[in-house]
């Protein structure tokens, strides 16, 4: 919140009961400024996601917070709130003791501890992709040999995307320097993105996922409308790609790519000029001299569209809002799981157990499932809905919301001339 008078322009975050100034530690956030921002407005309480986002490294932020002014909430007066208000504030009370509760146990029991094996195994399969793939495209003049070899190529790059996500998370290794040097170098070197670029991107994401104006996923105007309540000026609406939408949706693609591997990540490496990151990019940019330019810009269409069709099947038909919810119903609510069995965990990369995801981001993705149950214990409790769909129904409600929104654009007035 901004507080007011003289003080009008400090900025305070609600942390456990207390107002912390963040005025200052705003330029030096790590995870960049926007994403306090997100929750120095007003009815917005950091305590769970900053538990959530720092599992890891909640001593060094008690650190932090400990040289922060801070003050004591004020309670309001009995006669100030009203019965809704009384009754929603009860609710989030027990909602976030049996949140803390469950996360407690799940750490108790080990479900926040990295495997090795699991890492070794994970990389080793990445790399083996990669050698292969390359291998092929390279060696062969033949067409259907080197297209395989493209095949192979984006298996590599799509399993270092799942991997690099969680580096990025730091639910790798247990040891967060290590994590982030390993996303560098799966995101740099295979991917061709900033690794810093994609966390500050992702986290924004996370901390509010389907809010209007502020998860930056939801948002991708003018190129694509996922959803007409996120248009910031009506008039916007009559714009000529939104109304044929589907049928431009492949050349999303590679507007995507170009988006965020040349001009997003450009900027950042101008920005930050971290030498990791640029020698890992680098290296991207060797490989695709090397394998040639109809393989590189063929592997990279294959990779990008099936990273946007498989991202997009946990969220972008889910409700949007623009107020402010408790960490749980938030992910309950906007964030559904998608078809929980083995084949569907490796396709996906764990990722299609996106509620547990959002709930603890920094537990090891392959662990996900083993709080399935508990988490859909939770939800019943408090009666919010736990959403699992089919791989082949998320995909039919992903195209449909495509289909609706473009339905309701075609209903638009047009703009006079």
């Amino acid at each position: 919140m901004e507080s007011s008078g003289k003080e009008k322009t400090r900025l305070e975050i609600l942390y456990d009961g207390h107002y912390y100034d963040v005025t200052d530690f705003v330029r030096r956030h790590p995870g960049g400024r926007e994403i306090i921002g997100f929750y120095t407005h007003p009815n917005e309480d950091a305590t769970i996601p900053i538990q959530q986002f720092h599992a890891r490294s909640l001593d060094k932020v008690t650190g932090i917070m400990k040289t922060l002014k801070r003050r004591r909430a004020p309670e309001i007066p009995e006669a100030e709130v009203s019965a809704i208000k009384k009754k929603i504030q009860m609710r989030n009370k027990e909602l976030t003791e049996d949140f803390t509760k469950l996360y407690l146990e799940l750490k108790a029991e080990g479900l926040f501890q990295p495997s090795y094996f699991h890492i070794a195994w994970r990389l080793m399969e990445t790399l083996l992709f990669a050698f292969l793939g390359l291998y092929l495209i390279t060696n062969y003049s033949n067409f259907w040999t080197k297209l395989l070899g493209c095949f192979i190529f984006a298996t590599a790059q799509a399993r270092a995307g799942w991997l690099q996500h969680e580096g990025g998370h730091l639910s790798l290794t247990g040891n967060p320097k290590l994590d982030r040097l390993l996303q560098v170098y799966l995101l740099g070197s295979i991917e061709g993105w900033s690794a810093i670029m994609w966390r500050r991107h992702h986290n924004l994401h996370h901390a509010m996922t389907q809010r209007i104006g502020k998860d930056i996923d939801l948002d991708v105007s003018p190129i694509f409308l996922l959803n007409i309540d996120v248009l910031h000026d009506p008039s916007q609406v009559n714009h000529p790609l939104y109304k044929y939408q589907l049928w431009f949706a492949p050349f999303f693609v590679p507007l995507g790519e170009l988006y965020f591997c040349v001009w997003k990540t450009g900027r950042c490496l101008l920005k930050y000029r971290v030498p990791e990151e640029i020698f890992a990019i680098g290296i991207f940019y060797v490989i695709a001299y090397w394998i040639g330019l109809w393989p590189w810009i063929f592997t990279r269409y294959i990779t990008m569209s099936y990273f946007f069709v498989n991202f997009g099947l946990s969220h972008t038909h889910l409700p949007v809002t623009n107020k402010p919810t408790h960490w749980v119903e938030h992910a309950l609510v906007h964030t559904a799981d998608v078809e929980q069995r083995p084949w569907c965990d490796w396709w996906m990369g764990y990722l299609n157990y996106q509620i547990e995801h959002h709930l603890f981001p920094t537990m090891p993705e392959f662990r996900n499932k083993l709080a399935v149950e508990r988490v859909k214990a939770l939800s019943q409790k408090h009666g919010l809905p736990y959403n699992v769909y089919s791989y082949k129904e998320a995909i039919v409600r992903m195209v449909c919301n495509v289909w609706d929104v473009t339905q309701k654009v075609k209903q638009f007035p047009q703009k006079s001339k």
